[in-house]
């Protein structure tokens, strides 16, 4: 069981930024849980990672009652669409059905007014260095495709997976896209968190933060190295974005929101 919310850190409205954490904290779902996070962060991040179950779509009355919630709660929402899903196919037809996938729990959030909608550009489709070219312009045709049916691009941020940002730097920029920047997928990936931020620049909208123990992903922020607070804290000085500590227990966001009471 979860200790009382009396003895959790109060830091909701307490950061320049939207301090925010995701729908799947406590053994419930998503309505509970926007209940339980309303009185301790700023964001809720709706969790939509099973794009092959339709009931993972939430069905318009649930859309309702979130924003009703959102409302009383004083509370925002970011989106994170589906995960799974090869926008960079090689095969045409599930090209496309992927992308009308997307665009569908795209539109059924809209009536939320997230802050961004998350999106995972996966390496389906990309078999190897050698085929770079042409799983980006596969890319390159599914962003055209779901902006030409409605995608917002001016709340769609791009998050870093494990191939190098330079990868899709082209297309973020192209397409006038933004960037979710996830800490723990870089260190995850040994990859430098500094020279993230250099490419990434001023495009970063949302930030993903969590933590590594004993080889899992997405735990604690309290795990993050010294290290990597040292680089985040001059950068969350002038950031007015979202920071979503994207863990999925009662104890690991407690941990973290104390860690982040501590270190900022």
């Amino acid at each position: 069981m979860d200790p009382p919310l009396e003895s959790w850190p109060a830091l909701k409205g307490r950061f320049p930024f939207r301090l925010g954490t995701t729908s799947y904290i406590v053994p419930a779902p998503i309505l509970p849980n926007i209940r339980f996070l309303g009185p301790l962060v700023d964001e809720v991040e709706i969790i939509l990672f099973e794009s092959g179950r339709e009931d993972n779509l939430p069905a318009p009355a649930e859309i309702d009652e979130m924003r009703r919630l959102g409302e009383d709660l004083d509370l925002t929402y970011n989106i994170h669409l589906p995960t799974g899903l090869s926008l960079g196919a090689v095969d045409e037809a599930q090209r496309r059905r992927d992308c009308e996938t997307m665009l569908r729990f795209h539109d059924r959030t809209r009536p939320l007014d997230p802050s961004a909608w998350v999106l995972h550009l996966e390496e389906g489709g990309l078999d190897s260095p050698l085929s770079l070219n042409g799983w980006r312009e596969r890319l390159a045709l599914s962003l055209r495709d779901m902006l030409a049916g409605g995608l917002d691009r001016s709340r769609m941020v791009v998050e870093n997976l494990g191939y190098p940002l330079e990868w899709i730097r082209p297309l973020v920029t192209e397409y006038g896209l933004s960037w979710c920047l996830d800490v723990g997928h870089l260190l995850a990936g040994g990859e430098d968190l500094a020279g993230a931020l250099d490419i990434m620049e001023e495009g970063v909208e949302m930030i993903h933060l969590h933590g590594l123990m004993e080889g899992r992903d997405h735990r604690s922020a309290a795990a993050l190295p010294e290290e990597a607070w040292k680089k985040l804290r001059p950068f969350l000085e002038e950031y007015r974005g979202g920071l979503s500590v994207e863990v999925f227990s009662g104890e690991d966001l407690r941990t973290s929101l104390l860690a982040l009471e501590e270190r900022l």
